[in-house]
């Protein structure tokens, strides 16, 4: 397998899934010998993070990506690619993969495409160009976003790949405690939590998971619940929260970086989004921490939790069916490590960032190939 140079394009301002994604995958093939260039937003997190990379490797580039179209934009992504030569530039967001897919096609620079929501696609020109024509290949966070994928207009189903999110089995261990947030959030010995781990949006399920907690307390008055992340719908959430008269039985962390301890000291984790998912990166960590979890039938998260197998599955916007669900979990505790257990073994064969970077090289691989076997 050879270790190409990689170049990273991201113009999202964001710090959720995707981006980790890109950043995670970055550290990866920089482990594995590879070359690798971001390009991203100034000031962004994802920019942010990059600053703290330090590897002979790797150099990260900030540039303002605020329009698709835009000719001095183009151009100064075109001097840019010039210069650096990557091997492949793997884009991710609409507005630098319109940018850096036009310049890396100018140049003759092979294009990966990566596709990591599960919303629909508007397949019609210009827009279908973006999947059909300008990337050599496309990869996917589920079975789900590849499906979409296939379907739109002129895209080759063999050039459609999904590879799952990964999770760092070293950072996310089941070993560790969850005593320290435990006592943070002032919980007695054996009181229920119930958890929500994400970035704040519409689509990620907020309103249901608040909706849910009157449900559950009905059943489990004990019950505590916390949220962890930051995002565009934050001081929404948590005006609703307080609002509804919640705010002392569900905490509102922000975002933190002690995720794993995190899910480590809730008996329950909710994916509660409506819309968007691929393979969320809640679920191998849940997973990988063998916390169990309740999350709605979206994107891939049917398969990744097996049907039913591996976690209880519920119908998107259902707070009635969240609550149904936690507390089902919390009463047969049988039931919840049955199911953990089944979740991990799972995510040792299919979600650790190991095969994750295995399978992403096999892509990059396989374009250059195809490449280098044109007349």
């Amino acid at each position: 397998m050879n270790f190409p140079h990689i170049l990273h394009s991201e113009a999202a301002v964001g710090w959720g899934g995707q981006e980790i994604r890109v950043f995670q995958e970055t550290q990866l093939l920089l482990e594995k010998g590879c070359r690798v260039d971001i390009v991203c937003r100034k000031n962004s997190p994802l920019a942010k993070r990059c600053e703290s990379l330090s590897d002979p490797g790797f150099h990260y580039f900030s540039r303002a990506m605020d329009k698709a179209f835009n000719p001095s934009a183009l151009a100064g992504v075109y001097r840019l690619l010039k210069k650096l030569k990557p091997d492949i530039v793997h884009t991710h967001s609409s507005i630098d993969s319109w940018q850096f897919s036009i310049a890396a096609r100018l140049l003759g620079i092979p294009v990966v495409r990566s596709r990591h929501v599960s919303l629909p696609i508007r397949d019609f020109f210009p827009n279908n160009w973006l999947y059909s024509k300008a990337p050599d290949h496309i990869i996917t966070s589920g079975e789900a976003i590849s499906d979409l994928v296939r379907r739109v207009k002129g895209v080759r189903p063999e050039n459609v790949s999904s590879v799952s999110a990964g999770v760092d089995l070293k950072r996310f261990d089941f070993h560790l405690s969850g005593g320290c947030v435990r006592q943070e959030l002032g919980l007695q010995a054996g009181q229920p939590l119930i958890g929500k781990v994400g970035v704040i949006r519409g689509w990620k399920g907020h309103d249901h998971f608040l909706e849910a907690i009157p449900l559950i307390q009905k059943q489990i008055p004990n019950a505590r619940f916390v949220m962890a992340g930051d995002g565009p719908g934050f001081d929404e959430i948590k005006r609703k929260t307080e609002s509804r008269g919640l705010g002392a039985v569900a905490t509102m962390l922000g975002h933190r970086e002690d995720v794993p301890e995190i899910m480590a000291a809730c008996e329950v984790l909710v994916l509660a989004s409506t819309s968007g998912e691929g393979t969320p990166q809640v679920i191998p960590q849940a997973f990988a921490m063998k916390t169990p979890m309740v999350a709605s039938r979206i994107g891939s998260t049917e398969s990744l939790l097996g049907d039913g197998e591996r976690g209880i599955l519920v119908a998107p916007g259902k707070a009635d069916e969240i609550a149904e669900g936690v507390c089902r979990l919390i009463a047969q505790p049988g039931l919840a490590e049955e199911l953990a257990a089944k979740a991990y073994q799972y995510c040792l064969r299919e979600l650790t960032a190991e095969k994750m970077i295995l399978d992403t090289l096999q892509v990059y691989n396989k374009v250059l190939d195809s490449r280098s076997a044109l007349p």
